[in-house]
């Protein structure tokens, strides 16, 4: 049977199994009350209306809705062709195969043939995807695939619609981990993930709680101060250098036998520089000391460089320590 011949069937089937389970579920029941069995008959009849005019989006939500309040084979597959038929194609191959587990009964027979057409078609339409997660075999790892716990163990092939997706490890004692992937239709890709441990107990204590963990820097105290320092330096070596230069040329010019000579102008020339030198050390002096003067108390916490990420997942902060 080709492809379209498939969803014609299984289209066809959703009608019909509106109507065999009315005739099936029982007006009550030993496990559940009358009044559960009722709404979920009401939502799977609202649900196979809603499929016949081809409103698969709120035929899915009613089946999905229907199934939660009594797990009922045909409920079932019809829920796999409204996920098929609005591409939750993963979505879809699980509800058939759930479906074909169910022992078989007068009522589910007629579609045993075409869920298992459309599981065929299906595995050849999904993606596969292993998550690779390192180091291995972490106690209480645990996995979120687009926002939704993941019950499959890490490396295993997990099979999910073609296109993009966003996986997130986390476990006690480690920083969780992200990481965005791409599959194609038929196609298989291998997801890398790792998890590096919290750094101090602190730390860990600070993520658990939503909080962003203190980065101890010892030498953020000292660093703090380091150009003042250095300013005020070089102010006092040229006003020295300065002072030194203007005295050598008062005593040359002391020393020198007349006031219009060779030693004379040398002498006048030593003293301008010392002038000009010492004048630039006071200048540099003063710049030194108001940043000396003015800068802020030391901490010996810094906050680690936090970038915001939104996703199919949700939001949040990301902590690049």
């Amino acid at each position: 049977m080709s492809a379209r011949s498939a969803a014609r069937s299984a289209r066809i089937g959703v009608t019909l199994a509106a109507a065999l389970l009315m005739a099936a579920v029982p007006r009550s029941a030993s496990a559940q009350g009358a009044g559960d069995v009722e709404s979920a008959r009401v939502l799977f009849v609202q649900g196979a209306k809603l499929a016949k005019q081809g409103r698969w989006e709120e035929a899915r939500a009613l089946y999905s809705r229907s199934l939660q309040i009594k797990a009922a084979p045909l409920t079932r597959y019809s829920l796999g062709v409204a996920q098929k038929e609005t591409g939750h194609l993963a979505e879809a191959l699980a509800s058939f195969r759930a479906f074909l587990a169910e022992p078989p009964t007068p009522t589910t027979t007629p579609y045993v043939g075409p869920a298992r057409e459309a599981i065929a078609a299906l595995e050849g339409r999904i993606g596969r995807a292993t998550i690779a997660v390192k180091p291995a075999a972490i106690d209480g790892l645990t996995l979120a695939l687009d926002g939704r716990p993941l019950r499959a163990a890490p490396d295993q092939p997990i099979e999910l619609d073609p296109g993009a997706h966003e996986i997130v490890a986390s476990a006690p004692g480690f920083r969780a981990a992200a990481a965005r992937f791409s599959v194609g239709a038929g196609g298989s890709v291998e997801v890398p993930i790792a998890l590096a441990r919290a750094t101090t107990g602190t730390e860990r204590a600070s993520v658990a709680s939503g909080g962003l963990p203190p980065v101890v820097d010892a030498a953020d105290a000292s660093s703090s101060r380091a150009l003042p320092v250095v300013v005020l330096g070089v102010g006092g070596a040229l006003f020295a250098g300065g002072a030194v230069l203007g005295l050598s040329g008062v005593k040359q010019a002391g020393d020198a036998r007349s006031s219009t000579g060779a030693d004379a102008g040398a002498a006048r020339a030593k003293g301008i520089v010392g002038d000009v030198l010492g004048g630039v050390g006071l200048a540099t002096l003063g710049v030194g000391l108001y940043l000396l003067l003015n800068e802020p108390a030391p901490s010996t916490t810094k906050a680690g460089a936090v970038t915001p990420w939104l996703s199919a997942s949700g939001a949040g902060l990301e902590l690049r320590l």
